[in-house]
């Protein structure tokens, strides 16, 4: 029997997708959405490959749920909507658009690796980022079903900017946004 049949394909593409979600410290409910794996396979996986807990530690408990955590301070909503702005160049969300529109895929093992890719070109750009893996996943689902959290541009400088979906809304990023007390020009 040969490991590189078309059969063992698939099965082999999953397990290169679940190491990778190993690494950025995912957890078991994470890499079994996308990979398909089960608990007992993942748990395995970990402890193969990755050294146990001496290597690298496993988080356990609830996915990142609060989407507060995106709005929280400057630095937090540029990171956003830096991974927000590949999310939609990627097919994995949309700008807020006038109409509703059919929601993009669901998870899967081609979502799982193009959000691995995006998470490492984010990584790339941000020496010490603010937004764990878990949570670039999170914000991923938030985008994708729109419900609370929506990409917009902004009226100035039209960058992609993440917001929640009902607070006041936002015509600016945090770049445009006028000083504290100064007066915005008519019609701005």
């Amino acid at each position: 029997m040969r490991i590189v049949e078309d059969r063992y394909e698939g099965e082999l593409e999953n397990f290169h997708l679940a190491l990778r979600f190993v690494r950025y410290e995912a957890r078991t409910r994470t890499i079994r959405t996308f990979t398909g794996l089960t608990d007992h396979r993942i748990r395995k996986l970990w402890q193969r490959y990755c050294g146990g807990a001496r290597e690298l530690p496993r988080h356990r408990g609830k996915s990142p749920q609060q989407v507060g955590f995106f709005t929280r301070s400057a630095r937090v909503r540029l990171e956003a909507s830096l991974l927000a702005a590949a999310y939609c160049a990627c097919g994995l969300a949309r700008e807020e658009p006038a109409v509703r529109r059919a929601r993009p895929a669901a998870a899967g093992l081609r979502v799982g690796t193009l959000l691995c890719d995006i998470y490492d070109y984010y990584c790339a750009l941000v020496p010490v980022p603010a937004i764990s893996f878990e949570h670039a996943v999170f914000l991923a689902e938030c985008l994708r079903g729109g419900e609370q959290l929506t990409v917009r541009r902004c009226a100035k400088c039209h960058g992609m900017m993440v917001l929640e979906r009902f607070p006041i809304r936002r015509r600016w990023c945090d770049h445009c946004l006028p000083p504290k007390g100064a007066r915005t020009p008519r019609g701005a």
